[in-house]
């Protein structure tokens, strides 16, 4: 096994031995209308995340851990965090029932937001409940750094990435932490991954979710990254939205004018 790995990490490696830029290009519009930017209160972007219904928003949940509603914006409609873009405020935070922090197991979170998304401007993004397969190709849209230690990006990068194979992944990682079965691994080639920014952000194949960006070494320096799975969560995720929009509806129904 190891020797699979070390084949496949210097066939890989830049043919002048150094780190590039991490990868990845201008992202195309059509991704600003489903992609999310969690903000600090002073607009600096901390996460991703990914729009799921007219009121709720996916991210990792090591993103907001711990963190108070309040101190959360949310900019979507928008690949240029300094030109355009919708802000929303955070009423509520819903973190996995069985997140475990050290582990990163079940590392997604649903913001609930103040309001309702502009559905005219911005787009929800349909749940893949179909696992990936070793070999297929999702892409990562964020605000994350272009080269390590740097601050996050105000444009919007897309990247295609490879999903990696699973138990080369797991030998490979072994020393960070364990990759589980609601885990899956992305590898393309040193130069091209994740980085500070990129967690809790969506990773998409035929216009579905199907990642969150959760953990790995940054920033694309040999190592595969590893992401939560979303159809490993899906039931869990309808659950926090239909409760939240059965609420929202019987809010409205009580609230009604009577006639």
């Amino acid at each position: 096994m190891y020797g699979i790995f070390l084949l496949i990490f210097c066939f890989l490696f830049d043919a002048e031995g150094k780190l590039r830029v991490v990868g990845g290009s201008k992202a195309p519009p059509e991704f600003g209308k489903f992609s999310v930017s969690l903000q600090n209160i002073t607009g600096h972007h901390v996460c991703g995340g990914a729009i799921i219904s007219h009121k709720h928003l996916a991210t990792a949940a090591h993103c907001v851990y711990r963190a108070d509603a309040k101190y959360i914006k949310v900019v979507v409609g928008t690949t240029d965090l300094d030109y355009k873009g919708l802000k929303y405020n955070v009423e509520s935070i819903h973190i996995h029932d069985c997140y475990n922090y050290t582990l990163k197991l079940n590392d997604i979170a649903v913001l609930t937001i103040n309001g309702l998304f502009d559905l005219r401007k911005v787009e929800m993004i349909r749940l893949d409940e179909n696992n990936l397969k070793e070999g297929e190709i999702v892409q990562l849209t964020g605000f994350g750094a272009q080269k390590p230690h740097e601050e996050s990006s105000r444009k919007m990068h897309a990247l295609n990435l490879t999903v990696f194979d699973q138990s080369i992944c797991q030998y490979a990682m072994r020393y960070t932490r364990k990759v589980y079965g609601s885990m899956f691994c992305t590898f393309t080639k040193i130069g091209q991954g994740t980085c500070h920014g990129d967690s809790g952000g969506p990773l998409t194949k035929d216009n579905k979710l199907v990642g969150i960006v959760s953990w790995g070494i940054p920033c694309a320096v040999g190592f595969p990254d590893v992401h939560t799975r979303i159809s490993q969560h899906v039931k869990w995720i309808r659950k926090i939205i239909d409760k939240k929009v059965c609420s929202y509806c019987n809010f409205v129904k009580t609230n009604l004018p009577h006639k």
